[in-house]
């Protein structure tokens, strides 16, 4: 039951099941609050994501990772940075979940962080993560279906399309992050 196990095994787990997928070696890395080698890693991901309208300049980067309890989850491959997710606090045990990007996808990178970030957040007392999200991505996929699946529900939408998201980080919550993305099969 993940209530009884600590973030260092949770991350040993997460790291074996990465290896295991991938065929390699996989690290995950907790970065908290500003680091120049994380700008430059996120910088990197990032420009080859996404499309450049979307990318962060050098300060917008900056300027989250100096916002009160920046955590930033990074994923590496044999040595490599292949993903990385990042947010800060909104608000006390609010936690806004800002962007994140794998490079290697349809191998469980993406969601394994993500729910480690999530357990991580359970077991230091978070109540909340939000998160902003398209319902279509650029490249046709369903985005709010899947934070849907990761336990997320919607809470409105705006005119642009950018749809609100979040999950009450209770011990049910975690335990389905655990079961479905973690634990070992």
């Amino acid at each position: 039951m993940c209530q009884i196990l600590e973030y260092q095994k949770l991350k040993e787990l997460a790291e074996q099941k990465l290896s295991n997928r991938l065929n390699g070696d996989c690290n995950i890395r907790l970065v908290k609050g500003y680091d120049e080698e994380t700008l430059s890693i996120i910088k990197s991901i990032d420009h080859k994501k996404f499309r450049e309208e979307l990318w962060y300049t050098d300060n917008e980067i900056k300027e989250r990772m100096e916002k009160p309890g920046f955590l930033c989850f990074l994923v590496y491959y044999n040595g490599e940075p292949i993903a990385f997710e990042y947010g800060y606090d909104l608000a006390e045990g609010v936690y806004f979940s800002d962007s994140q990007a794998t490079l290697i996808e349809g191998k469980g990178v993406g969601t394994t962080q993500f729910a480690l970030e999530i357990l991580y957040l359970f077991h230091n007392n978070y109540k909340k993560i939000k998160l902003t999200t398209e319902e279509v991505d650029d490249e046709g996929r369903e985005l709010r279906i899947f934070w849907e699946r990761m336990g997320f529900v919607k809470l409105g939408e705006d005119e642009k399309g950018s749809v609100d998201m979040e999950i009450e980080l209770t011990l049910d919550a975690a335990q389905y992050q655990y079961e479905r993305y973690i634990k070992p099969r």
